[in-house]
C-alpha cells in the first residue's frame, strides 16, 4: 500500500491554468451581475440563468483541472453519474447566488444564511467530484483540513456574494472588477486545495482493477472541461458586449424618447398622434387644456371626436384622397380650422401635420395650435384701423374701401350710387355745456338711430367728429330723399340721457354717382359741400349737391386760402371815405376801409371776405394791420392839414374780445407816434350787447382818449340803454334810413327822431350814403353834423385822397 502524503506531485502549468479558470469564470460572472440591476422581466431571467451556468461550470472546471494538475501516477477515470451531480450541484449554488443579487436584498441576515447553501453548495460539489475518480485507491481525508476547506468555501460564498452585490450595486471601474475577480479566484481555489490537501490516496500503482466501472479519461476530461469552459466564458463575453451595446442604444433610446415625451409634455401647442385610420394614438398635456379632454377619454378614439361636425366630412374625404393620391398637398403646411371643445365650443386651431411611415401603416402626427388670442387680436387690430372706436362703425378708411368698391361695382353693372354726408346741428354746444361724456352718448344714439333707417345693403359710417356718411348703393335720387327725411326725423325726437332731456338736428348733404363725381374722394367732397349748404338754409334739412354750390363753395376756399397770405403779400390796401361837416362842407376826417385785391380774382367786396375773415380768426391780425395803417397814414395827413379831426377804424366783435384789445390800441398809436383823441373806433351792435364785459373795456378806451362811434345805429337790436349806459361820443344813421329820406316822410322822422335824440345826449351824428343833393337838405334840416357818401366821394385809395382832398386843401390854404 502506498500513503497519499507519498502518492504525486502537482503541475504548475496546470495549478495556473485551474487560478486562470477561476479567476476568469469570477470576472465574466462578476460582468453578469452588473447586468441584473437594470434587467426586467424575461431579460433578468435570461441573466440570471446565463451567470448560473458561468459561475457554476468555471468552479466545476476549476475543480477538475486543478485535480488534472495532480500527478497520482496511476490510472484515474470518472464516474459520469457523480460527475454531472456535482456539476449541477456547482451550478445550483451559483444559481442561488444569482437569485439573491436580482433580488438586490441588502440585510446580513439573508446573505449569511444564502452564503451558507452556496457553501454547501460548493462543498457537495468538490467532495462528490472527488468520489466521482476511479483509480486503484481509497480517499481517506483529514477532519481537520476538511473543516477548514468548509470555512474557506462558507467565506469564499459570502465574499462572493458581497463583491456580486457590491458590484451591481455600483457598477465600479475595471480595476475594482479584476481585484473582486482575483479574491474570488483564491478564495474558490484555496478552498479546493486545502479540499485537496485533506485527501490522502492509499492504493498501488497498478493497471485498473476489474470491477472499477467504465468512466471518462483525465485527458479527455481535461479537453472537455476547459474546451467547454472556455467556449462559455467566450459566449458569455461576447454576450455581455453585445448586451452592453444593445443596453447603452436601449438607454440612448430610451433618454431621447425621455426627452421627446418631456419636450412634448412641456409644450404649449397640443401634440396629437393618430394612425392611418384617423384614431388617436397619444394625447400630451396641452391637447387637455387645448381640447378639455384627458388622455384617456380619446385614446384608441377617432379625430372627429375634437372637430366640429361641419369638418368631419371634410376629414374623412382628406384621408380618403391622401390614401389614394401620392400627392401629400396637407403634410408639411400650416392650416387654419377650427376645434371642438369638450364643453362643445368651437374655437380656431392651426395645425401642422406630418406623417411616419413603418413599411406597412402610416401615422400622422398633428401639432394643433390654439390661435383664439391671436385671432381676437387681428379682429382687434381690424376694429383700430377699420372701425370707429366709440361708435364701432365703420370708419373714414373702411369708408373710402368701401365706396370705391361699389364704385367698381357700379361701373360694371350701370347703376347709381348715392353718398349722403351728415352733421348734427348745435352739436359743439352739447359738448360744451353738458361734457363729452353727454356728447359721446348722443354720438352712438344717433349711429343707433340713423342705422334703424337703412337697409342692409346701405353703409353707416363715423367720419370723425359728429359727421356721419351713408352709402347707398343701387338707389334712386327719390329714395335718397325719403333715406333723408327719415334720419332727419329720428334724429329730431328728444335724447334722453339719466335726467337730461337733450335736441338736435341733422344737416344732410347728398351727391350721386356718378353725375356728382366718378371717385370716392370727389363723392364725399361734394356731398359734404352740399351738407353745408343745408346749414346755411338753417339745418334740419336735406340738400342736393349742384354746380351752382359748389361755385360758391369753392370760391369761399379760395378766399379763405388767399386772405391768409393776403397781408403778407400786401394785396390789401386801406381805402379811406371822407366825413364832411353838414354847415361847412369841410372834411373833418376819413373812415378806413379796407379793400382786397385778389391776384387773379381781382377786387374783392369787404361784404365778401370780412365775415370770411371772422369765420376763419383771421379778422385780429387783419384788424391790426388796418389800424396801424390808417393811424400811420392819418398822422402823415396830419402834418400837412392840422384841421383834420379824426380817423375812424371799424372794429370787428373778435377784435374787442381780445382781453389785450386796449393794450394793443396803446402800442399802434404809441408806435404812429397819434394822438389818442385823433383815433375813433367804430363798433358794431353785436359788440356793446355784451354789457359785463363791453363796457370796462370801452372805459378803459375812453381813459386813454380814444373816441367810440356807434356804428349802424337802428339796424340791428337797437336799446336806448346803449345810448344811456355806454361812454359813446358819436352815433352813426345807417344808409338804410337815408337813402330814401327825401322821398319817404317815415324815414325823414326817423332820422330827425335819432339826432334829436343824439343831440340831447350830447352825442356827434353821422349820417351814412349821402348821394344826392336832396338827401343832404334833410340832413341839414336834421341838424345832423356830419355826413359820409358818394355825394362827397367814395371810398378811395390813400393817393386819390391826397391828390383830391390833402393837396388841394392845403394850396387852397
Amino acid at each position: 500500500m502506498i500513503m497519499g502524503d507519498q502518492f504525486g506531485q502537482y503541475n504548475v502549468w496546470l495549478v495556473s491554468l485551474s487560478f486562470a479558470v477561476a479567476v476568469l469564470s469570477a470576472f465574466t460572472s462578476l460582468r453578469i451581475a452588473s447586468r441584473l440591476h437594470d434587467s426586467k422581466g424575461n431579460d433578468r431571467i435570461i441573466w440570471i440563468c446565463l451567470g448560473s451556468l458561468t459561475l457554476g461550470a468555471g468552479i466545476w472546471s476549476m475543480h477538475f483541472v486543478a485535480m488534472l494538475a495532480y500527478d497520482s501516477n496511476m490510472l484515474i477515470t470518472y464516474d459520469p453519474l457523480f460527475m454531472s451531480i456535482s456539476i449541477l450541484l456547482s451550478i445550483t449554488s451559483s444559481a442561488i447566488a444569482f437569485y439573491v443579487i436580482s433580488l438586490e436584498i441588502y440585510k446580513t441576515s439573508t446573505h449569511l444564511v444564502v452564503s451558507s447553501l452556496i457553501g454547501m453548495g460548493i462543498i457537495s460539489m468538490h467532495y462528490i467530484g472527488m468520489a466521482a475518480m476511479q483509480m486503484p485507491a481509497t480517499i481517506t481525508y483529514n477532519t481537520g483540513l476538511v473543516s477548514l476547506s468548509v470555512g474557506i468555501a462558507f467565506i469564499a460564498s459570502y465574499t462572493a456574494l458581497k463583491l456580486f452585490l457590491s458590484y451591481a450595486q455600483t457598477a465600479s471601474g475595471k480595476w475594482r472588477l479584476w481585484t473582486s475577480s482575483f479574491v474570488m479566484g483564491v478564495a474558490i481555489s484555496g478552498m479546493h486545495y486545502t479540499g485537496m490537501a485533506a485527501a490522502s490516496f492509499n492504493g498501488k500503482s497498478v493497471a485498473p482493477l476489474p470491477q472499477i466501472r467504465p468512466g471518462i479519461g483525465q485527458a479527455t476530461l481535461g479537453y472537455i472541461v476547459v474546451g467547454g469552459v472556455l467556449l462559455i466564458m467566450t459566449f458569455t463575453v461576447i454576450m455581455i458586449k453585445y448586451q452592453t451595446r444593445i443596453e447603452a442604444s436601449n438607454h440612448r433610446f430610451h433618454i431621447m424618447n425621455r426627452m421627446h415625451r418631456s419636450i412634448i409634455e412641456s409644450a404649449n401647442d397640443a401634440v396629437i398622434t393618430a394612425d392611418h385610420d384617423g384614431n388617436i394614438l397619444s394625447w400630451n398635456k396641452a391637447a387637455e387644456r387645448i381640447f378639455g379632454y384627458q388622455e384617456n377619454e380619446v385614446i384608441e378614439q377617432s379625430l372627429q371626436k375634437i372637430m366640429p361636425a361641419d369638418f368631419r366630412d371634410a376629414h374623412q374625404n382628406g384621408i380618403e384622397r391622401y390614401r389614394a393620391s401620392q400627392k401629400k398637398r396637407v403634410i408639411g403646411q400650416t392650416v387654419e380650422l377650427e376645434g371642438l371643445h369638450k364643453s362643445g365650443r368651437t374655437f380656431p386651431i392651426e395645425l401642422s401635420l406630418s406623417t411616419v411611415d413603418d413599411g406597412e401603416n402610416e401615422y400622422f402626427t398633428g401639432i394643433v395650435r390654439d390661435i383664439t388670442e391671436r385671432i381676437e387680436s387681428q379682429k382687434r387690430i381690424e376694429e383700430l384701423v377699420y372701425r370707429d372706436d366709440l361708435t364701432h362703425l365703420p370708419n373714414r378708411r373702411m369708408l373710402h374701401e368701401h365706396l370705391s368698391s361699389c364704385i367698381e361695382q357700379a361701373i360694371a353693372h350701370s347703376h347709381p350710387i348715392a353718398v349722403m354726408f351728415l352733421d348734427l346741428d348745435r352739436f359743439k354746444h352739447i359738448n360744451d355745456v353738458f361734457g363729452h361724456r353727454v356728447g359721446d352718448e348722443l354720438l352712438k344714439e344717433v349711429a343707433r338711430r340713423t342705422q334703424s333707417c337703412l337697409a342692409k345693403k346701405d353703409l353707416l359710417a363715423r367720419q370723425s367728429g359728429d359727421e356721419f356718411v351713408v352709402v347707398l348703393p343701387h338707389t334712386s335720387e327719390f329714395q335718397v330723399g325719403n333715406v333723408a327725411k327719415e334720419i332727419i326725423k329720428v334724429n329730431s325726437d328728444p335724447f334722453l340721457f339719466e335726467t337730461l332731456e337733450l335736441y338736435t338736428s341733422t344737416s344732410i348733404g347728398i351727391s350721386i354717382y356718378p353725375e356728382d363725381g366718378t371717385s370716392a374722394a370727389t363723392l364725399l367732397k361734394h356731398a359734404d359741400t352740399a351738407m353745408y349748404e343745408a346749414k346755411k338754409e338753417g339745418g334740419s334739412q336735406y340738400s342736393y349737391f349742384t354746380n351752382e354750390i359748389n361755385h360758391v363753395i369753392s370760391r369761399k376756399m379760395l378766399l379763405e386760402t388767399g386772405l391768409r397770405k393776403a397781408i403778407e403779400r400786401d394785396e390789401l390796401e386801406v381805402y379811406y371815405q371822407p366825413q364832411v361837416n353838414v354847415t361847412t362842407q369841410k372834411i373833418l376826417g376819413f373812415e378806413a376801409l379796407v379793400r382786397w385785391n385778389h391776384p387773379t380774382l381781382g377786387l374783392v367786396p369787404p361784404n365778401e371776405f370780412i365775415p370770411l375773415a371772422e369765420e376763419a380768426n383771421l379778422i385780429i391780425p387783419m384788424g391790426e394791420w388796418i389800424l396801424r395803417a390808417s393811424c400811420f397814414q392819418f398822422k402823415k395827413w396830419l402834418e400837412e392839414d392840422k384841421t383834420l379831426k379824426h380817423i375812424s377804424v371799424n372794429i370787428s366783435a373778435l377784435q374787442f374780445r381780445q382781453p389785450k384789445f386796449p393794450e394793443v390800441v396803446k402800442d399802434i398809436l404809441r408806435e404812429t407816434n397819434l394822438e389818442a383823441s385823433y383815433l375813433e373806433l367804430e363798433l358794431t351792435e353785436s359788440i356793446v350787447q355784451e354789457h359785463e364785459r363791453a363796457i370796462p373795456i370801452m372805459h378803459r378806451l375812453k381813459k386813454m382818449g380814444v373816441k367810440l362811434s356807434l356804428d349802424d345805429f337802428g339796424t340791428g337790436y337797437s336799446s336806448l340803454s346803449y345810448l344811456k349806459d355806454f361812454p359813446l361820443d358819436t352815433l352813426k344813421i345807417d344808409k338804410s334810413f337815408t337813402q330814401a329820406i327825401h322821398e319817404s316822410s317815415k324815414d325823414k322822422a326817423v332820422v330827425d327822431t335819432i339826432v334829436h335824440m343824439a343831440l340831447q345826449l350830447g352825442l356827434n351824428v353821422i349820417a351814412e350814403g349821402i348821394e344826392t343833393t336832396d338827401q343832404l337838405d334833410r340832413i341839414i334840416e336834421s341838424n345832423c353834423h356830419e355826413y359820409q357818401g358818394y355825394l362827397c366821394s367814395p371810398p378811395l385809395p390813400q393817393h386819390q385822397i391826397e391828390e383830391n382832398f390833402i393837396k388841394q386843401k392845403v394850396n387852397l390854404s
